[in-house]
């Protein structure tokens, strides 16, 4: 489940326990239950309070924490050992369907971001340079978003992709290794020849960082 849905579903819950509360006592004199109804309804309330407030800090304990890692902001950085499983999606040059198979044989650097995320607009420049630098080496950087195709034409007239730019219709289009990387984004991972994910990179990255991931499999 994503921190957002987590944090707006504590909202409702909150928003909804103190009207309950003050429907029973905002026009009550004594501030207090006067007959077995009201003190149910007041528990009920109160415990709709209390389950929200422990989603809210078990919504915090899993926000990620973020450190510094030589001069970028990262949240996370694992090596894996993971087969990709494969993906249809669509080119937002011309709207043609592809799939992640069809660059087997290459080092693919799968970057999933979107429009409105600001350290993804950052990495934009990184990933481009990186892309031009280490095409000729068999890299190829898939740029894929879930968001609407003309929306990613009109972003991309402004701030232009080198890489290969994607979408797909949403998060549950992807395979499981790869869906949360819709959830805090930038997120990316490091695909081999052979077609296996050797690294998962959550947070935004900068071109010595990429380089250095995709170095060891090109």
């Amino acid at each position: 489940m994503s921190l957002t849905l987590i944090y707006s579903a504590a909202l409702v819950m909150i928003v909804a326990g103190a009207g309950f509360l003050y429907m029973l006592f905002g026009r009550n004199p004594k501030r207090r239950p006067q007959n077995a109804i009201e003190w149910l309804g007041a528990s009920m309330s109160v415990l709709l309070v209390g389950c929200a407030a422990l989603l809210l800090v078990l919504a915090m304990r899993m926000q990620p924490r973020e450190e510094n890692i030589e001069g970028r902001t990262a949240i996370e950085d694992a090596m894996l050992n993971e087969p990709a499983q494969d993906f249809g999606f669509r080119l937002i040059a011309d709207n043609s369907e592809t799939t992640l198979n069809t660059y087997r044989g290459k080092v693919v650097l799968l970057n999933l971001w979107a429009t409105w995320c600001g350290p993804c607009l950052m990495e934009i420049p990184e990933l481009n340079r990186l892309q031009a630098d280490f095409e000729d080496r068999g890299l190829v950087i898939l740029s894929i978003s879930d968001e609407d195709s003309d929306l990613l034409r009109n972003f991309e007239k402004s701030t232009p992709l080198r890489t290969v730019g994607g979408y797909v219709p949403g998060e549950n289009a992807l395979p499981k290794l790869f869906r949360g990387g819709f959830t805090v984004r930038p997120t990316s991972y490091i695909i081999d020849r052979e077609g296996t994910v050797r690294r998962y990179m959550l947070g935004a990255g900068n071109y010595g960082l990429f380089k250095e991931a995709i170095l060891p499999y090109l």
